[in-house]
């Protein structure tokens, strides 16, 4: 039990999820693994099927090994594993394609970056699909795979188990721009007018709440932002705990309450420096003996290594964040990342499952370096087992 002693104490936050983390799947590591089947054949929304599917299963322990099957194939290792667990996350933070409410795409979170809240779906309540999600997020956690980030603080006391009705929230968490009109209204000095009133009172009405007046007016716009932010949203958040809790890891921010901040980063703190890619990389080695490496010219080597670490040392930390997505299949940085220079592709590619990326030689210039890795790299938008 020593270890499971050890995740309170650590003062270090990453350090203690991932001791809790390594508990769990220890508990279970001789058992039989638990697989995940996907078919690379079938359409987007056929495979987005097949993820919800796997989730919605209530007896699963997610702590088990994860394999996964590609296509009723063999096994893969820990590469596929990361796409999956990859594509998995991608649909959660940015929707799926499945017509679920005659849209084009069914989002489960909406707003603004780091003030991201769960959609008022009531289909999507109804049909339990927030718990699902509460087990992916979980899910995801466990095996070391990328989280929601940009989740609005508001919400962190509720996941924990604590009703806090001062609850900090923002203008921002709010999502909907005509609840935020009227909250503007209630917070400026100026008089409102009749017909300013009759909206303010409609929505308060509404929601249960008194009209409006000289003395509630401050009041009532913090009461109108909370319900609309965390009153109309309490049952989504009580369906991701219970997602959480099938998974394990509500028992980790239960008990030590400033381990949300790992399991739900802040998608501002996920900046990628250059220079912390240019560190990993293992470049194509060259013989200075050997005039020719691979087929390629030390010449044509050292000019193709010189354009990638241009891009890279000119990328914004969005183009750089792309960049590893493509490269690893997400946005979490590896030990080691891998240059390889080719004659067999056309354009920029990656093996993500090996952590490389192939370039080929035939670039003269920079520009037209540039050119084809920024179309490749913006192809992580086509999803999982595309790239």
């Amino acid at each position: 039990m020593q270890i499971f002693a050890d995740w309170r104490t650590e003062p270090d936050l990453n350090r203690a999820a991932y001791i809790f983390r390594r508990f769990l799947l220890q508990e279970v590591e001789d058992q039989p693994d638990l697989v995940a089947k996907m078919d690379l054949r079938k359409s987007p929304e056929e495979r987005e099927r097949e993820i919800l599917t796997f989730y919605k299963n209530p007896m699963t322990n997610w702590a088990l090994p994860l394999s996964v099957l590609l296509g009723g194939d063999s096994a893969f290792g820990d590469g596929v594993k990361r796409h999956f667990l990859s594509f998995v996350k991608s649909r959660v933070q940015y929707g799926f394609g499945l017509n679920l409410e005659n849209c084009d795409k069914t989002l489960f979170f909406n707003g603004q970056e780091d003030h991201l809240v769960p959609s008022t779906s009531r289909l999507l309540l109804d049909s339990d699909f927030f718990r699902v999600i509460g087990r992916m997020i979980g899910h995801s956690f466990l095996h070391g795979g990328p989280l929601l980030t940009g989740l609005s603080h508001s919400f962190f006391n509720l996941l924990i188990g604590q009703k806090d009705e001062l609850a900090v929230v923002e203008l921002k968490d709010c999502p909907d721009t005509d609840v935020t009109d009227i909250v503007l209204l209630l917070q400026g000095s100026g008089n409102l007018t009749e017909d300013e009133c009759d909206q303010v009172n409609n929505l308060a009405i509404n929601w249960d709440l008194p009209p409006v007046n000289e003395n509630n007016r401050k009041w009532l716009a913090q009461s109108i932002l909370y319900h609309a932010v965390i009153g109309r949203r309490e049952k989504q958040i009580r369906q991701i705990r219970l997602g959480l809790k099938d998974t394990g890891v509500l028992r980790m921010i239960k008990e030590r309450p400033a381990l949300i901040d790992v399991l739900f980063p802040r998608a501002s703190a996920q900046v990628i420096e250059p220079e912390m890619i240019l560190d990993r990389i293992v470049w194509p080695t060259v013989d200075s003996d050997d005039e020719d490496y691979g087929g390629f010219s030390l010449e044509d080597t050292f000019k193709i290594t010189g354009f990638f670490r241009q891009y890279i040392e000119n990328g914004t930390p969005e183009e750089l964040m792309q960049l590893i997505q493509f490269w690893v299949g997400w946005g979490i940085l590896p030990q080691n990342l891998y240059v390889e220079l080719s004659s067999d592709v056309a354009m920029p590619t990656a093996s993500t499952c090996r952590e490389t990326i192939k370039l080929p030689a035939k670039y003269s210039t920079y520009e037209s370096f540039h050119k084809d890795l920024k179309a490749a790299v913006s192809s992580i938008e086509s999803g999982f087992g595309l790239v």
